[in-house]
């Protein structure tokens, strides 16, 4: 194997290492998007419950009201009750009193000549007073114990509504704790899921980092081999070898935007400067480069012939290559021709 194959064989090799690099649409696991999806799931039913507690909290307010009203219930009831014992008591010593008054009243202590018409009279007026007002408490009585049965009954019906109402703030209570429960553990798992995100993406970014690199060393090594590979210019006579002599000159310099060497070139600097070199003037900028000069068939190309893309330019080499800064982050180099090609011109 000469020189010159080996170079090429190098150079092969050097290309399809950077191709593997860089290549895209490669199906490959995306851990970082998988963890970012388990992560919103979890804050969806983390939201969810959220909702869920807030509905709990609701019910239970209303459970504590119910028992609240309960409570007072059941304290009115116990008042009422008091004041209807406290009602009856004082009636019956009422009624106890006026019995004994009236029973006092109708006995007497003298003979049957004190007894005259009138006092027979009124005798008679009081005990039909006193039968009257017996009647009337004993109906007020009744009423009384009426009253203080039916704030019984209503005392216990508070009591019964009191104990439901603590019932269902108890089940209420113990789902909400469960839910409460199960909402702390999710927030563990998501802190524990957002922890390993982070580190997902520290890796990915060493990761990148280490592609970057391995990018940059392939492109330092195709740049290198390119050189190896063509470090002599195609013979040509006249003003085209001083282009090409400098062409060949810049070879693995970086391109640079606007750069008319002679530390970095952008393409259309490199070829402005490259045929300055045989005295030929032209505008730094493709467009104006390719409306400047005779048109040439692309089966008609000549060494140093421009050849140009949509917005790009690169000097011809011969056997179908061009020499050229292709864009940011490449360096000046010799590659096949490109597709997309919309011309070509002869500088003159």
């Amino acid at each position: 194997m000469n020189r010159r194959t080996f170079r090429l064989v190098l150079l092969a090799l050097v290309v399809a290492t950077l191709g593997a690099v860089v290549a895209p649409g490669v199906a490959i696991a995306d851990p970082i998007g998988d963890k970012r999806a388990e992560a919103t799931e979890l804050d969806a039913q983390i939201n969810s419950n959220a909702q869920k507690l807030g509905a709990l909290n609701e019910q239970i307010n209303s459970a504590e009201n119910d028992l609240a009203k309960a409570n007072t219930d059941i304290q009115q009831a116990d008042a009422l009750v008091t004041v209807t014992e406290a009602k009856t008591k004082e009636l019956h010593a009422e009624v106890a009193q006026r019995a004994a008054t009236v029973y006092t009243q109708s006995g007497t202590n003298g003979g049957v000549e004190d007894l005259d018409s009138q006092n027979a009279q009124d005798l008679s007026s009081k005990q039909k007073y006193s039968s009257v007002a017996a009647q009337r408490d004993d109906q007020i009585i009744n009423n009384l114990a009426k009253a203080k049965e039916r704030v019984a009954l209503r005392k216990a019906d508070a009591e019964k509504a009191r104990q439901n109402a603590q019932d269902q703030r108890d089940a209420i209570a113990a789902q909400k704790d469960k839910l409460d429960e199960g909402q702390a553990a999710l927030q563990q798992l998501q802190s524990k899921v957002t922890g390993e995100i982070a580190v997902l993406v520290q890796q990915a970014e060493q990761e990148r980092q280490a592609r970057e690199t391995a990018q940059a060393a392939a492109q330092y090594a195709l740049a290198q081999s390119q050189q190896q590979a063509a470090t002599t210019p195609p013979t040509t006579s006249g003003g085209v070898g001083a282009v090409m002599a400098y062409a060949y000159a810049q070879l693995g310099k970086p391109y640079c935007y606007a750069g008319v060497g002679p530390s970095c070139y952008d393409c259309s600097g490199l070829s402005m400067m490259a045929w300055a070199q045989a005295g030929v003037s032209m505008s730094h900028g493709s467009y104006d480069q390719m409306a400047s000069f005779p048109r040439v068939s692309m089966d008609q190309l000549e060494v140093g012939d421009l050849v140009f893309w949509d917005g790009h330019v690169g000097i011809y080499v011969g056997g179908g290559a061009v020499l050229h800064a292709p864009h940011t982050g490449t360096v000046v180099q010799i590659t096949p021709i490109w597709p997309g090609v919309i011309g070509a011109v002869r500088p003159a």
